[in-house]
């Protein structure tokens, strides 16, 4: 998957920010519509490849140990508050290896945009008239905004005691072109049904020791008793998530000059999870811990 590093995209801005005034006014005819203008491969889901990675499993000893003495003291708590089943046994199985997918995936949207703006610029107190480009401006003599009641008593004030200040200038630049940009970026982290999941994220802070693979038969190796979940959120439907958070137009523009949208990261991380069954009182039940760091998950 081929992106804009950053080191590149920098020196797009300093472009931008460089151009002389014939330069400027050459991107101003070239840029155009929001939709005219795309870049970037989130345009593109088809061209955007997903990579594959997982974790090493602990091994099936040590997560049972672990079952064994999280299941044991909590349903012996529970079983304590009835004496006739205190000594029942609680027996657990073999842990089975099941491999959960989950989307990991980061995209950024950046627009530079054009748009009409005016500008109103206060000048000093002995400025009688201004010209800009062969032009007179008119200067307004004091700010037409109501002034407030502080601001009433201030020019009283000013005015009993002989100390009143000249009113401020301003004169209007209409008609004046900005160059500017918009930048938003966001991730997903999804389980198999493309729900949202903090424990994947908070796990994925911690920077596991992920392990890149080309196939999902790596995973499966000459075991048997290894299953991989199916997955049901699809790419396109991860990159149309990624699509709906970052891009938007401006709400104020005249022409787009460029309109990126980039998938920095999109990954199937196959996390292992192993199951445990248990049986206790003629009831049964399945212990699920994360293989990795062998945390109980339900």
């Amino acid at each position: 998957m081929i992106v804009l590093e950053e080191e590149d995209r920098i020196k797009e801005i300093r472009r931008y920010l460089d151009a002389t005034l014939e330069e400027f006014q050459s991107l101003v005819e070239k840029a155009g519509g929001f939709d005219d203008t795309r870049i970037g491969n989130g345009w593109r889901p088809a061209s955007i490849r997903e990579s594959l990675s997982t974790v090493a499993p602990r091994q099936p000893s040590e997560i049972l140990e672990k079952v064994r003495s999280l299941r044991w003291r909590a349903l012996g708590m529970a079983l304590s508050n009835f004496p006739k089943v205190r000594t029942l046994k609680i027996e657990f199985g073999q842990p089975r290896l099941h491999y959960r997918p989950y989307w990991i995936a980061k995209a950024y949207h950046e627009c530079f945009f054009f748009r009409g703006a005016s500008y109103r610029v206060q000048t000093s107190d002995d400025v009688m008239a201004v010209e800009v480009e062969g032009r007179t401006r008119d200067l307004t003599l004091r700010d037409p905004k109501a002034s407030s009641f502080l601001g009433e008593f201030k020019k009283r004030l000013e005015k009993a005691t002989g100390l009143m200040s000249t009113s401020p200038r301003f004169f209007t630049l209409d008609g004046v072109t900005e160059l500017a940009r918009k930048y938003k970026e966001t991730s997903l982290h999804l389980d198999a049904h493309g729900r949202y999941d903090r424990k994947i994220e908070r796990f994925l802070r911690h920077k596991p020791p992920l392990q890149s693979i080309s196939s999902l038969e790596q995973l499966r190796g000459n075991d048997d008793f290894v299953e991989i979940m199916p997955l049901h959120e699809t790419k396109d439907s991860v990159i149309r998530r990624l699509s709906e958070a970052v891009v938007e137009p401006p709400k104020t523009f005249t022409r787009i000059l460029s309109n990126r949208f980039e998938v920095t990261n999109l990954a199937l991380l196959y996390l292992p999870v192993y199951e445990v069954k248990y049986q206790y009182a003629k009831k049964e039940g399945i212990a699920r811990v994360n293989g990795c760091t062998g945390e109980l998950l339900s």
